[in-house]
């Protein structure tokens, strides 16, 4: 029960450090009079942990199948060692000199205990994801994507986007560090809420994850439609989005938009390059966390 109190109190600080964040960036003029605010759930009830409980061991599943090929890579790469078997190199391996293929070098490899790679996940969260099960998929990617980068020992973060009256409200899921380790729990509360005014939550991820000291940061996000609040729709809102992708693209952060709604053409207008078509929801789980897969080094 202390250990419980403790972290509450540690989230609880979290919180408001994360709102004094929120509160001193510059999201420009397009969202003047606009509040931001950080929601996370500072102590996982035994509701979520129930509901995670009911529906986790199929996605896990999904996770694992989807990880297998890399672990041993992985932790290889991180304990060290003699990397044999290679084409070129400046040491010769005497037990290869039989094979006929030319792999007769070997190299010793030095630990790398420090990721190379972090990730952001923001999910729309507006009203219209409760269509077509959408938020019900967009929940079940985030739980495998958190898997799959907790069991490889990627950092990774998870937030949730919405709006309240003049204010954009952000849902911390997912935090770099943990303190109660019930990030997963926390997950089964993202829902379809209210619109999304996506520019100022993406500014505040980007910022987030550009603070990493990984060499390779990939935002992910996921949409199911343009940005629509009051006060911040069409080309302005579009061309508000296209300059925090450029502005972030310099900070060298990879993005990746998963459109998921009807609205795939107008989301692919305004990220260009960085689109990702999930025409079957079924995959989206499977794509993204492909996406991530595609970055690893090993």
């Amino acid at each position: 029960m202390a250990e419980r109190a403790a972290c509450e109190q540690l989230e609880n600080e979290r919180i408001q450090e994360l709102n004094d964040v929120a509160q001193n960036i510059s999201y420009g003029n397009i969202h003047a009079g606009v509040n931001i605010r950080i929601n996370r759930i500072s102590s996982v009830d035994e509701e979520l942990t129930e509901q995670y409980d009911m529906i986790s061991a199929p996605l896990i599943n999904i996770s694992r199948q989807l990880q297998k090929s890399l672990v041993k890579q992985l932790k290889e790469n991180r304990r060290g060692g003699k990397q044999t078997g290679l084409i070129m190199g400046r040491r010769l391996d005497a037990h290869a000199l039989c094979r006929n293929d030319g792999k007769v070098f070997y190299k010793n490899s030095l630990p790398n205990e420090i990721p190379e790679l972090a990730v952001g996940l923001l999910l729309d969260e507006s009203g219209s994801m409760c269509s077509c099960d959408r938020c019900t998929y967009a929940r079940a990617s985030a739980i495998i994507l958190y898997d799959f980068c907790q069991s490889l020992d990627i950092p990774v973060m998870v937030y949730g986007h919405s709006t309240g009256y003049d204010t954009v409200e952000l849902y911390s899921y997912a935090e770099y560090e943990s303190f109660d380790h019930d990030d997963k729990y926390r997950m089964m509360d993202i829902s379809a809420r209210g619109s999304n005014r996506d520019g100022a939550a993406l500014r505040f991820v980007a910022e987030q994850l550009s603070k990493r000291p990984e060499a390779v940061k990939i935002l992910i996000l996921v949409s199911d439609g343009q940005p629509a609040d009051s006060g911040y729709g069409g080309s302005a809102a579009e061309e508000d989005l296209r300059g925090i992708k450029q502005e972030y693209q310099r900070k060298g952060i990879l993005f990746v938009a998963a459109a998921i709604g009807s609205d795939k053409e107008n989301i692919e207008r305004i990220y260009g390059d960085s689109f990702l078509d999930i025409t079957d929801l079924n995959q989206l789980p499977t794509k993204l966390t492909n996406v991530v897969k595609r970055h690893i080094r090993v």
